[in-house]
């Protein structure tokens, strides 16, 4: 907004009070366009230059209220105003000073112990094929790590300990009313203990707090007992409930196991399937009929060998045939040919007329007569033995027929029998692995394969962590007095100062 005395007004005003255009047309000369338009340029050129002066003397004004306010801040006033109102900072220092003494005496003292803890994501290997599973991935070691962690602060260690140490009792701890004294001593202890884990390893950092340093070191030792018996108490109910439930499984499989082998006995008597060191009747009877049919054969063939070369036409194969299956055919060859022998030494001594070659010939008639009928005997022998291979041959070997009729008939049941026993093996396979896994669990329940070691002990804190010693705290309380009282100094000097510019 422009005041009366602004140029832009003043001009308005001279406009307004000159006379109208015809009356300065009619009482002055006539002026060109040329020079009415240049003279309207000049006007308005002054115009706008009078309204920029206007608003830079505006700005100008604003800005000199402005650094003379800043300019207050100076070292000489500063202090000054400090000195001024000195009973001011003195009272807040001293407020300061008895609020920091009133502090350390209403705020009861904190006493911190600190543990730390190895914490290895695998258990002992205690057993060459534990129930429990260890994974050697990295990811899954950070995360059995980081559960093992959080038990550390859960409700079941937390109850050991207060149970332990009986907290609830503990004025620290318990509270009142009595009822709830066991929530609050829990809901109390897990606000004093912190656990961390190092991000580069598997130590496990374990802070307890208290108002005594010798409690906090009770609580601390207690609470690393608890953890740990926490873990195997873990792994025992684990294992407890895995041996339950292999036992409970065990009963089924025993009754499966029991009725899949009956199964294979009532086919194999259905069928009568008999077996003997895993082998089927039919097929030993086949395979033992088959090698009596094999020594039949070969029987058969000698005996025909023996009666081809007793029935043969040569004279001299049939007395080697008859010689080498008769003891008495050799004797009579024996006795014919030294008997033929003293006929030709006699002969050529005494002549084949003399009485004693002639009592020779007889002799060697009857031999040779024994000889033909032994011939004959043997034969007959020869025969006979070869008609009773023959027929053992033919016996055996239609009974190795029937035999194997049957087994080509029992094949189809045989198949059968097979994968009922199969079946059989598998159930029994798995009830025996029921059996020792069931053993194992109940074995690896007495076992604590927990794997946790404490590197540092905790230990009886020389100084409380807090409040801070009594020094800073005071020296806190002074400062933020001296602070405040500063403040309120500065205040009430810039005020007064400004004020007297404010009146004029």
């Amino acid at each position: 907004m422009y005041t009366d005395d602004h140029p832009d007004r003043g001009h308005r005003k001279r406009l307004r009070a000159s006379p109208p255009v015809a009356a300065v047309h009619a009482s002055k000369p006539r002026v060109s366009a040329r020079d009415y338009l240049k003279r309207s340029a000049t006007n308005d050129y002054n115009l706008a230059q009078s309204r920029y002066s206007a608003d830079r003397d505006a700005r100008e004004e604003e800005t000199a209220g402005t650094s003379s306010w800043l300019d207050l801040f100076t070292v000489s006033n500063l202090f000054g105003w400090l000195l001024a109102y000195k009973l001011i900072i003195l009272a807040t220092v001293v407020v300061g000073g008895v609020a920091a003494f009133a502090f350390l005496k209403i705020t009861p003292p904190r006493y911190t112990t600190y543990a730390e803890l190895l914490v290895e994501p695998t258990d002992l290997n205690v057993v060459a094929d534990d129930i429990f599973s260890q994974n050697a991935q990295r990811d899954s070691q950070l995360l059995a790590v980081e559960s093992k962690l959080r038990l550390i602060t859960s409700g079941n260690v937390l109850e050991r300990v207060v149970t332990s140490l009986d907290l609830a009792k503990d004025p620290e701890f318990g509270g009142k009313p009595a009822s709830d004294a066991d929530r609050n001593a829990l809901a109390a202890l897990e606000k004093r203990i912190d656990a961390r884990r190092d991000t580069r390893s598997f130590l496990v950092s374990l802070s307890v707090w208290s108002g005594n340093p010798d409690k906090s070191v009770e609580i601390a030792n207690k609470l690393i007992e608890s953890f740990q018996d926490e873990l195997g108490n873990a792994q025992v109910e684990g294992a407890g409930r895995a041996a339950r439930a292999l036992v409970a499984r065990i009963d089924d499989l025993k009754v499966e196991v029991e009725k899949a082998e009956a199964k294979v006995e009532t086919f194999k008597r259905e069928n009568g399937l008999r077996s003997s060191a895993g082998e089927l009747a039919s097929s030993t009877s086949a395979t033992r009929v088959n090698s009596q049919v094999i020594d039949a054969r070969a029987r058969l063939i000698l005996a025909q060998a023996r009666h081809k070369d007793l029935t043969s036409n040569d004279p001299e194969s049939r007395l080697n045939a008859a010689s080498a299956q008769s003891e008495t055919m050799t004797a009579l060859l024996t006795q014919k040919s030294l008997i033929q022998q003293q006929i030709r030494s006699q002969s050529a001594v005494l002549g084949p007329r003399h009485p004693s070659l002639l009592a020779l010939k007889p002799r060697a008639d009857a031999i040779q007569a024994q000889i033909q009928a032994e011939i004959q005997r043997v034969v007959q022998s020869s025969k006979a033995e070869l008609e009773q291979a023959q027929g053992a041959y033919d016996r055996l070997n239609a009974e190795l027929g029937t035999a194997q009729s049957v087994v080509f008939k029992e094949s189809e049941a045989q198949l059968q029998l097979r994968q009922l026993e199969r079946e059989a093996q598998a159930k029994s396979s798995v009830y025996e692995s029921y059996m020792n896994r069931a053993s194992e669990a109940a074995q690896r329940q007495r076992i604590d394969a927990t794997n946790v070691r404490v590197v540092t002990q905790p230990m009886p804190p020389i100084h409380r962590s807090y409040p801070p010693r009594g020094v800073i705290i005071l020296a806190a309380g002074l400062m933020a007095g001296f602070i405040a009282g500063a403040g309120v100094a500065i205040l009430f000097g810039l005020w007064r100062s400004l004020s007297p510019r404010r009146a004029g």
